[in-house]
């Protein structure tokens, strides 16, 4: 969320570090190490793999610019007429990103300063700090500020326009690696948007139906929540995001939980018609043995009594099994007749019907 605070310049948050100096001991700042991309969950895997999308064009550096500063940035008033922006960035790759796009847009090198916060787990956060002499240069490219020697502040929020295809598609790029969050295909399929700002919360809603995908929103205290939970809608995002692994990823998990889904039910089907032929099987066992202790069964014909003995000796086969059974002999519908034919006098016995 973009935030307006007065907080003095003179402030310092641990350590600064100017980016261009960086020594190569130091470029960890920048770069996870691998033992720490291997405990990265699949929406931090996706950011990262945003972080390396190239941005040529002007209009789209701005753009995704823009979407960053709304999602991670904040203006302080330091009193004077003097202003400072902020980047708070928990991600090194977004960091690095945005203080590029700062340098190429308007040759500021931005100032890093980071924090471990001891309370959450040693969590670092960087923070990217343009000072009251470089900060008007931003804002005016934002459109925040007048372009006078004396800049006067016009808006805490970026101006912008989302006219062109290419700048939407970067700006939902920067509202993902801003504000962002897809859950693992394995367990769901859900991109979700975490929103406190009006202004972004009304473009990435534009963005989205720019490319016709419906987008729900929940709210929780001042945020709101706009998600996605349709999975070729996701793969549509990513895909013109520029995240192929991602989309790969995503795509591969489809097809394992559509095949999974596959054998689930096929195994289900056989299951319960194993389960119904023992049900008939029990229930034809009964009625034989009953039908079996009368009188009437030595005056049956000698292919029921047959087929009446192999049932007994054999409760858990098929029809077509049992008419293997047989000499000689018969198939399925034969087998069929005889045991209808059979079960009915059976019934008839159990019922005490002459």
């Amino acid at each position: 969320m973009t935030k307006t605070s007065f907080v003095p310049y003179n402030n310092r948050i641990n350590k600064e570090v100017d980016v261009d100096q960086v020594p190569p001991a130091m470029d960890r700042l920048f770069v996870l190490e691998h033992s720490e991309r291997n405990r990265m969950s699949f929406s931090s895997d996706s950011k990262e793999e945003l972080c390396r999308v190239p941005c040529e064009k002007t209009c789209c550096r701005m753009a995704e610019l823009a979407a960053l500063y709304l999602c991670l940035g904040s203006l302080s008033l330091l009193g004077q007429g003097k202003l400072s922006v902020r980047f708070r960035v928990e991600s090194p790759a977004i960091a690095r990103r945005v203080y590029r796009f700062i340098q190429q847009e308007t040759g500021i090198a931005a100032q890093l300063q980071y924090v471990t916060h001891a309370r959450f787990g040693g969590t670092r956060e960087y923070v990217l700090t343009i000072g009251p002499n470089d900060a008007p240069r931003l804002l005016r490219r934002f459109d925040m500020v007048t372009s006078d020697p004396n800049p006067t502040l016009l808006s805490t929020i970026p101006r912008f326009r989302l006219n062109r295809v290419c700048c939407r598609h970067a700006f939902l790029r920067g509202a993902i690696l801003g504000c962002g969050t897809l859950v693992s295909p394995e367990h769901a399929y859900h991109l979700a948007f975490a929103v406190k700002e009006e202004k972004l919360r009304q473009s990435v809603v534009k963005c989205l139906l720019s490319l016709g995908i419906p987008v729900k929103q929940t709210k929780r205290r001042n945020t709101v929540s706009l998600y996605v939970k349709q999975s070729e809608h996701i793969i549509t995002i990513l895909t013109m995001a520029g995240a192929h692994q991602a989309v790969t990823t995503l795509e591969s998990a489809l097809v394992k939980r559509q095949v999974m889904g596959n054998v689930n039910r096929a195994m289900n089907c056989d299951y319960a018609n194993l389960q119904k032929q023992m049900n008939a099987g029990t229930a034809q066992i009964r009625l034989i043995e009953s039908l079996l202790h009368s009188d009437r069964f030595a005056g049956l014909p000698p292919g029921l009594q047959e087929i009446a003995r192999v049932r007994l000796t054999a409760p858990d086969l098929s029809l077509t099994e049992l008419g293997q059974r047989m000499d000689p002999p018969i198939g399925k519908s034969g087998v069929n007749n005889r045991m209808r034919r059979l079960l009915q006098i059976a019934q008839e016995t159990t019922d005490g019907t002459p």
